[in-house]
Formats: C-alpha cells, sequence, structure tokens
C-alpha cells in the first residue's frame, strides 16, 4: 500500500484541503483509495476536482472517501459531476464515501443520483430499557 499526500500552494487564502491516496488496498492492484479531509467550498472546488483527476489518472477502479469533510458546498457536487463524466468516459467505476455533510449537500444538488454514492446506515443507539410503573 502506498499513502501519497498531495497539496498545492494557493495564492488566496482559502479553507483547509488535503488530499491522500492508497493504491490496491481494498480492491487489488488499480484501485485507487482517495481520502479528502478538511472543506471543500467555492474557492477551492476546482483545485479539489484537479487533484482528485491527477491522484485516480491510472486508476482501474476509484473510491473516494469524502466522509472527513468538515464542509462540502454546492460547487463540490460540481466537481463531482465532472469527475464522473470523466471516469465514465475512461469505463473507471467509482463510488463516493459521502459522509453527513456531503450526503446533505447532495440529496440537495443531485437529485436525480447519478453520483454513484455507498449508502451507509449510521449505528443504532442500543435500546434503553423501558421502565414501567407498577402500582
Amino acid at each position: 500500500m502506498s499513502v501519497a499526500a498531495i497539496e498545492r500552494p494557493s495564492s488566496q487564502p482559502r479553507r483547509a484541503l488535503s488530499v491522500a491516496s492508497s493504491t490496491g488496498a481494498i480492491g487489488g492492484p488499480g484501485h485507487i483509495v482517495v481520502i479528502v479531509t478538511g472543506e471543500v467550498d467555492a474557492a477551492n472546488a476546482k483545485e479539489f476536482a484537479a487533484l482528485v483527476a491527477e491522484t485516480i489518472a491510472d486508476a482501474q477502479h476509484v473510491t473516494l472517501d469524502l466522509s472527513g469533510l468538515d464542509f462540502f458546498a454546492f460547487d463540490g457536487v460540481t466537481a463531482l459531476h465532472a469527475l464522473n463524466a470523466r471516469l465514465l468516459r475512461a469505463g473507471v467505476p467509482w463510488r463516493v464515501l459521502p459522509g453527513a455533510v456531503v450526503s446533505r449537500v447532495l440529496a440537495l444538488c443531485d437529485p436525480e443520483e447519478l453520483i454513484p454514492v455507498v449508502r451507509v446506515n449510521p449505528p443504532t443507539p442500543p435500546r434503553r430499557p423501558r421502565l414501567r410503573l407498577v402500582g
């Protein structure tokens, strides 16, 4: 497994964005897992798309883990649609692990569910015992 952190300096102040990848860790050779943390907003959405596209250039299968994002603007959905088009043209299957903030934005901005999202059910809280008054 190889892990590489990718960061580009920017001349504009922006929200923190970090992209890391690992190859072959889950799905075998050619499967790239890209983990994005921080925030994706209007100022860095194009950079987000470019970094991910650069990272997955030779992938045979892609998992984009966005569950660690603290903020995800609707501009990020545009970036995801661009990545989706690129991967569809290349015939590369991919999926997105969204996390809570990304799920909320995708529910509003991708009602046709064109972005292939992995639905993960949140853990169920433990059941509390019921108390009954016996009289």
